[in-house]
């Protein structure tokens, strides 16, 4: 099972934007699977992979000042609300055509600069798929595929700063435009990148999600190597949203590394027991840090479930090389540096 958190959402089709913009209200969201992330060889990245930020299309889209419909919708807004549409409907093709459109009407659309970075986040996220969790692939092959979801992630950064540009004073999608800019600054380890655009998504008082964006900003700290800061923004994600896949699987590995395995099983027993949350990191967590309480017999079910959930991915690979590991096995168990593949 893919390591994605399902609570977070895009929206559906906009038929009715004109009137939520009359009635100053954003329009209406629905469940669906979150970005990728980029390929990585260490488990502090992994958590940028399992991640995975609420990129919500806000009904706030850039507004063409020029070309309008009979009913006082834009044309631009027009293509965009279809390709909202194509994209629920795995059209993908279908989304990138009408986004194209609606650039054409109005090169500072906003919406559909945010679309398009989905849309090149969900593709490089399908080759990582193919080569890390549907299989494990090391070949020459998939060194270029790997290097091609980075050039999509790349262009999908760009595609989130057009819209953190083109959206208006106050508007909502201006902080998920720098939530998902902080997505794809952890993606590369951009540390001082992913803290600043985190950041900036907090600072936009309309933003609603923003547990992810104090997510985002807790493993930026992680991955800077700042545990104590870590913990303060993820446990303040987590009290926002105690629902929140990612945060607590993040929250866990942060305690696992600071010594903390008490709090870490914690965390992670919360994940791993939420139907909502397929994450398959989280069981290898909660393994270590049974393992290291001593908790040998439940350890090595933890670690078992974690190879049981992807058996050809690269992270289960890894927990089965952790089944029968030792308690005080910390090179194993402690915060990765070194070559490990990314589940």
């Amino acid at each position: 099972m893919r390591p994605f958190d399902r609570a977070t959402s895009l929206p559906n089709t906009v038929a009715s934007r004109s009137r939520a913009r009359a009635a100053g209200a954003a329009a209406p969201t629905r469940t669906a699977a979150p970005p990728p992330a980029v390929a990585t060889r260490s488990r502090r990245r992994r958590g940028a992979s399992v991640l995975v930020v609420a990129l919500a299309l806000s009904g706030c889209a850039g507004r063409d000042k020029t070309t309008k419909t009979e009913d006082g919708v834009s044309a631009a807004d027009k293509h965009y609300d279809v390709a909202v549409a194509s994209f629920h409907n795995g059209m993908f093709e279908d989304a990138k055509l009408q986004l194209e459109k609606a650039l054409a009407v109005d090169p500072k659309h906003a919406d559909s600069y945010y679309l398009r970075g989905v849309l090149l986040l969900n593709e490089g996220k399908s080759i990582l798929d193919a080569v890390e969790i549907q299989q494990c692939l090391e070949d020459e092959a998939a060194v270029q595929q790997r290097k091609r979801a980075q050039t999509l992630h790349r262009q999908a950064g760009e595609a989130f700063d057009a819209a953190a540009q083109y959206y208006e004073e106050g508007a909502a999608g201006r902080g998920r435009a720098y939530n998902s800019l902080a997505v794809v600054d952890l993606q590369f380890e951009s540390v001082d990148k992913a803290v600043d655009h985190a950041r900036a998504a907090l600072r936009e008082k309309f933003y609603s999600d923003r547990y992810s964006a104090l997510s985002n900003l807790g493993w930026a700290f992680y991955v800077g190597g700042d545990l104590v800061s870590a913990t303060a923004e993820l446990r303040q994600a987590v009290l926002l949203n105690p629902d929140y896949c990612v945060g607590r699987y993040r929250l866990a590995q942060v305690y696992l590394d600071s010594g903390q395995p008490e709090q870490a099983l914690e965390q992670a027993q919360a994940v791993v027991d939420s139907d909502r949350c397929p994450i398959q990191d989280a069981h290898r967590v909660l393994g270590a840090a049974r393992l290291r309480l001593g908790l040998g017999e439940e350890a090595q079910q933890a670690f078992t479930s974690c190879v049981e959930l992807a058996p050809r991915s690269c992270l289960a690979q890894q927990c089965q090389r952790l089944l029968g590991a030792e308690p005080k096995n910390d090179e194993v168990l402690a915060r990765g540096h070194g070559d490990e593949p990314q589940g």
